[in-house]
């Protein structure tokens, strides 16, 4: 459930939004969801406020102090002001009572709370793809449920700030000129956020939704985010739908006999969720599920029990970790230290923010996973260093693991086994094969490569789709002909070792090497596209099965080539300035990238001359590296993996963010033109995004074709 509480409510339709809420009963409206009461005024507004402020139970006789004005209450007797404070509280749906008297909020053990009395918030958001990161939101939705009555609505058109794909127009109904003037994330997400509260968040396959939220909440420095999970009634509809394996929502809403309008545009689809949710709650209940806390067990795929009680909490980071040392930590990007009692550091981790990251240890489960048993309860003292950007906090992580070596990373010290693929262009019918040896050999290398798995699979790949032998035995002439695999009789191979091959063959295997290699170093779009298609496709026909396996294998690809769209081999030549807005403001960050490595980091002041004079003296940098290293160092392999990854996600920002080095560094006209490109594009960032205010909250008036692809794409997911 969310942290969040709900702040004022967001403006755009105003009148239609307070007719909406004068029209329901004011116990409707009193939500422990709510900051602000609807009933009791300035007294009950008191009480919340100091309990807000102080973040735990008071006693009666200290919370009425503050409610009356300051009075005097004699010590140890119950004063005729206490017993007004009872009266004036507990009628409230905002405030409950601890078992040793103290007053509470209601939101801080909502779980405990009879489900006629939660208000749910269900969410819906629309995409321009299907992996957070790369794509973004251009659409939310959201419907407020309580007591089986669809109430409040909220739905916005959000400007992705880049191009929205034509596949995605096409299903959604969604276009750039719908969203040209529409408010960016930065905007619309806190006005979300604050609209949901502290509401349970619903939705079908809500975890996609919440993911993408969440990443834009990071992205654009939003604190604090959404919730990380939510009711899922994918979950829902398989236990208590008979034969639900396949739990899409248009299956869901069919067997509930759910009518469907205007499929696939958020506030639609997030409508016909509610009413899904109402029947299944429905049907919880008749189970036996009476609190938000049966509700979730419910999700767990635990029945509720009303004859015993509920477990006990697992024991989380509060019981080990400081509650002092959340007042320090910032808000910045940077990297955490965590030592135990002898001042060794025992764990470095990065974050976007690392007051958030470090703020969820506390709330973390202990032995949450194995590998880090025993973390939070060695933790005595945790050091932050702020940094400048996410890309600094990666790289400075890498390092500070290879030089300290803490007992609980494990997966950062490993780079000594990290293997490249290896194809030897020099011999007359190259193979592909996996190495973790490299060097200035005239061969081609890709990677680094995570495991030698994911390299197995990516040559098994290659092997597949390219006719290119497998062997490692001798060929002709400096060998005697043999018979040639089965490979041969496949036509999966030309089989060079039966004999010097003729003219016409050996052009036609150099060809498939060299399509390979274009493939391995992300210069073959044109499949990955296909596979896009043909994905996409079959989601338009519904076949959704199919749809899931090509995502499957899009990710697998993905990770097969992950980095070399911009990293072709980085031991050959990768020189790329990287120019990333800073955590400082009004500055930002420039990486020079040197041969796959970090060759000079600087922070410029957003202002033209100073970004000239750091660009001049970032390519005299790379004029002295002229040439690439003859071997890469095992510990240069996280640094090369880091930022390969790292561009890969942020590729769809080429034109702002990553920029070519020209090719000859010591000619003038070539550095001045690289200078003003760079400069110019900066300046065009620099300058405020127009706002526009001009689309209603229900957006009713935005009709848009019923072809939401992101939602049921990954709803098959779910299904399989």
């Amino acid at each position: 459930m969310s942290s969040q509480t709900r702040g004022p409510r967001p403006t755009g339709d105003a009148d239609a939004l307070d007719d909406e809420f004068d029209e329901r009963p004011a116990a409707d409206i009193a939500s422990p969801y709510n900051t602000a009461p609807a009933q009791g005024g300035e007294l009950l507004s008191r009480a919340r406020d100091l309990l807000l402020a102080q973040n735990t139970p008071l006693a009666s006789a200290e919370l009425a102090r503050h409610v009356f004005g300051g009075v005097a209450l004699p010590a140890g007797l119950a004063s005729p002001w206490e017993r007004m404070l009872e009266q004036l509280l507990r009628p409230s749906p905002l405030f409950t009572q601890t078992d040793d008297g103290f007053w509470a909020l209601t939101a801080w053990d909502a779980t405990a709370l009879s489900l006629d009395d939660v208000e749910f918030a269900v969410l819906d958001v629309e995409t321009t793809g299907l992996a957070p990161g790369r794509h973004r939101v251009i659409e939310a939705g959201v419907v407020l449920v309580r007591g089986g009555e669809l109430g409040v609505t909220y739905s916005r058109l959000l400007n992705p700030e880049r191009h929205i794909p034509q596949f995605i127009t096409k299903f959604t109904g969604i276009s750039e000129a719908m969203v040209r003037r529409s408010r960016t994330a930065a905007r619309v997400l806190p006005e979300l956020r604050d609209f949901i509260g502290q509401r349970p968040i619903v939705g079908h396959n809500i975890g996609f939704d919440l993911s993408f939220l969440n990443f834009e909440a990071d992205r654009c420095g939003i604190s604090p985010a959404f919730a990380l999970e939510g009711v899922d009634t994918i979950a829902l509809a398989r236990r208590y739908l008979t034969g639900m394996r396949r739990a899409s929502l248009d299956r869901v809403a069919a067997a509930l006999h759910i009518p469907t309008r205007d499929r696939h545009r958020a506030l639609p689809d997030a409508r016909v969720t509610a009413r899904v949710f109402v029947l299944l709650l429905a049907r919880a209940r008749e189970e036996g599920c009476e609190t938000l806390a049966d509700l979730y067990r419910v999700l767990d795929g635990v029945a509720p029990d009303r004859r015993e009680s509920l477990p006990a909490p697992r024991p989380t980071g509060r019981m080990y970790l400081n509650p002092a040392w959340r007042q320090s930590f910032p808000t910045q990007p940077g990297v955490y230290l965590m030592k135990d009692e002898s001042g060794e550091v025992i764990y470095v981790g990065k974050a976007k923010c690392l007051r958030d990251r470090l703020a969820s240890y506390y709330s973390q489960p202990l032995g949450y996973t194995r590998k880090m048993d025993g973390l939070l309860q060695n933790v005595r003292a945790i050091e932050t260093r702020t940094l400048g950007s996410e890309l600094e906090a990666l790289l400075v992580e890498s390092q500070l693991i290879k030089q300290l070596q803490p007992r609980y990373n494990v997966q950062l010290r490993n780079y000594e086994h990290y293997p490249f693929i290896k194809v030897d262009v020099q011999h007359p019918y190259p193979r592909f094969y996996a190495t973790r040896d490299v060097s200035a050999d005239g061969a081609r290398y890709f990677g680094p490569f995570r495991s030698g798995r994911i390299v197995d699979a990516t040559i098994e790949l290659i092997q597949k789709v390219f006719p290119i032998r497998t062997c490692t035995r001798s060929l002709p002439p400096s060998a005697a002909p043999s018979e040639p695999c089965l490979r041969y009789h496949l036509k999966r191979c030309p089989a060079p070792c039966r004999g010097e091959l003729d003219m016409e063959r050996q052009d036609a295997y150099r060809a498939a090497v060299l399509e390979a290699c274009a493939f391995l170093g992300g210069e073959r779009d044109d499949l990955i596209d296909r596979l896009k298609r043909e994905m996409f496709e079959a989601a338009a026909r519904q076949d959704f099965e199919r749809a899931a396996r090509l995502r499957d294998a899009l990710r697998d690809a993905d990770q097969v080539l992950l980095g070399q769209r911009l990293v072709t081999g980085a031991v050959e030549a990768n020189n790329l300035l990287i120019v990333y807005p800073s955590a400082e403001p009004e500055a930002s960050e420039l990486f020079l990238i040197r041969h796959g490595r970090l060759a000079a980091l600087r922070r410029v002041a957003n202002a033209p001359d100073a970004v000239e004079r750091e660009l001049r003296m970032l390519l005299t940098t790379a004029a002295t590296l002229g040439t690439p290293p003859g071997k890469v160092g095992r510990e240069e392999v996280d640094q090369i993996n880091i930022i390969a990854r790292w561009i890969h996600h942020h590729s769809d920002d080429t034109d702002r963010a990553f920029f070519r080095l020209p090719r000859d560094l010591t000619a003038e006209d070539d550095i001045a033109a690289f200078v003003g490109r760079v400069t110019e594009v900066l300046l065009a960032a620099w300058q405020p995004v127009e706002d526009d205010d001009s689309e209603s909250l229900d957006g009713d008036e935005d009709e848009g074709v019923d072809t939401s692809l992101a939602g049921d794409v990954d709803d098959a997911a779910d299904d399989l």
